[in-house]
């Protein structure tokens, strides 16, 4: 009889190429959606202590200054996907926008009903009035939400030629290493690769999140810059052989 203590459960399968890419996709969708959920907080914190004597004027300021650069993408356009990107992204605010048009319109009480219905609308109406203004900001942070995703898709050859232009340099870096006897550290290595997609969802979640609006590249180029440069550490320190 086998002793019990000498049982070993199997090793634990490592998930598959597809598989990390389909969880960091749905990763990425979680991350996004908090940040739209973070920037609608903030524009209510803003309305509340910051900016109260602007009330909801302030998130179509932002919107307004955000399609300038949607517009200026629009414009200097070199390729049908970019001009596909910023048609979409127009067409998603329009929905959006026309979606929430209801709340325009405050709901209404008949006076000749009930004493307890007329309350109720009475009761609703007077909150509903107060709630008008957010509800209209949270509609168009949402506008702004889609015209920032869009912007981010905009800057993807940013990240991708940091992170090319990394990898290149850590190849160099790691022959001159490996040839020169130079010490190897597998926590830098394991550091750096999991700092890859906290870089990229870092600028994204950031960004979004941002409650005035601001030039795409002051906040995205330095997340690119810091991509690049987790990945040229990435393999710089790797270890194994091609």
């Amino acid at each position: 009889m086998a002793n019990s203590s000498e049982y070993r459960p199997p090793p634990r399968k490592e998930p598959s190429l597809i598989g990390k890419t389909i969880s960091s996709t749905v990763a990425l969708i979680v991350w996004l959606i908090l940040s739209l959920l973070i920037s609608v907080i903030i524009e209510w914190i803003g309305m509340i202590w910051f900016w109260p004597e602007q009330g909801a004027d302030h998130a179509k300021a932002v919107l307004t200054s955000d399609q300038g650069y949607l517009n200026t993408q629009l414009y200097q356009n070199s390729l049908n996907a970019k001009r596909a990107v910023a048609e979409n992204a127009k067409s998603a605010v329009k929905w959006i926008e026309k979606q929430t048009a209801f709340k325009r319109h405050s709901p209404r009480f008949n006076p000749k009903s009930s004493s307890t219905v007329s309350t109720v609308s009475e009761w609703s109406s007077k909150y509903y009035r107060k709630a008008k203004p957010y509800l209209e900001a949270a509609s168009t942070v949402a506008q702004t939400f889609v015209v920032r995703l869009a912007l981010i898709v905009f800057s993807l050859p940013v990240f991708v030629l940091a992170g090319l232009i990394g990898a290149v340099d850590g190849l160099v870096e790691r022959d001159l290493r490996r040839w020169g006897g130079g010490r190897e550290s597998s926590n830098v290595f394991n550091l750096a690769k999991r700092s890859v997609v906290p870089a990229f969802v870092g600028a994204c979640v950031i960004y979004i999140s941002l409650p005035l609006s601001i030039n795409p590249a002051l906040v995205l180029l330095p997340f690119a810059l810091l991509l690049g440069l987790v990945v040229r550490i990435s393999f710089e320190r790797l270890k194994k052989y091609f």
